[in-house]
């Protein structure tokens, strides 16, 4: 008859689980602080506070860096990280584009290409949200270059041919973005009462 005798060093495996949680709880909380930041940014942003939203941008950049730290120690909770970091992508994107009038690449943002185009994808949203302040404010000029522009990222985002589903499913939100720009200025142009 076989004996088996199982032995574990339960004291350092207590201590390297409990760092290894620890861990993954920071990379969770640290992903969810980004999150907050990033519609802090794009709030101001949209409203032309750019004043503002230099402030929490700086505040996310910072937190984004501890993120990284983070991640390079612990690469097995990427995972955990991914939506903290596609939010500062859509949070730092809109800000450049409205800014500036450009997109940053996914090198100056410095995060993989999936989690730059999920986050990129996701400004069309913003980009609807900034067209309605626009519309409301009857600068119809404003609205229509932001329904060109969001035109423009659904073919550009079409022609990258995405295979995986999630990423699938967000061009398609981009292109509902788009015709939802286009009612909303529809509407705007034919329905006005002056």
């Amino acid at each position: 008859m076989l004996s088996l005798a199982v032995v574990i060093d339960i004291r350092n495996l207590y201590d390297d689980l409990r760092a290894y949680e620890r861990a993954k709880d920071e990379v969770v909380q640290t992903s969810i602080k980004v999150s907050r930041l990033s519609k802090a940014v794009v709030y101001s942003a949209i409203r032309k506070d750019f004043a503002a939203a230099e402030r929490a941008l700086k505040e996310m950049n910072d937190v984004v860096a501890h993120l990284r730290k983070l991640i390079e120690q612990w690469p097995m909770f990427y995972g955990s990280a991914t939506t903290g970091l596609q939010e500062y992508v859509e949070a730092t994107a809109l800000y450049s584009l409205l800014k500036e009038g450009r997109l940053p690449t996914k090198e100056e943002l410095g995060v993989d290409v999936y989690t730059y185009l999920m986050g990129i994808a996701d400004v069309a949203g913003e980009l609807g949200r900034t067209a309605t302040e626009e519309l409301l404010q009857k600068n119809v000029e404003a609205a229509s270059r932001i329904k060109e522009a969001v035109e423009k990222l659904y073919l550009d985002l079409l022609a990258l041919e995405p295979r995986d589903y999630e990423l699938r499913k967000k061009v398609d939100y981009v292109g509902s973005q788009a015709n939802w720009i286009s009612e909303k200025l529809f509407y705007a142009t034919t329905c006005r009462h002056e």
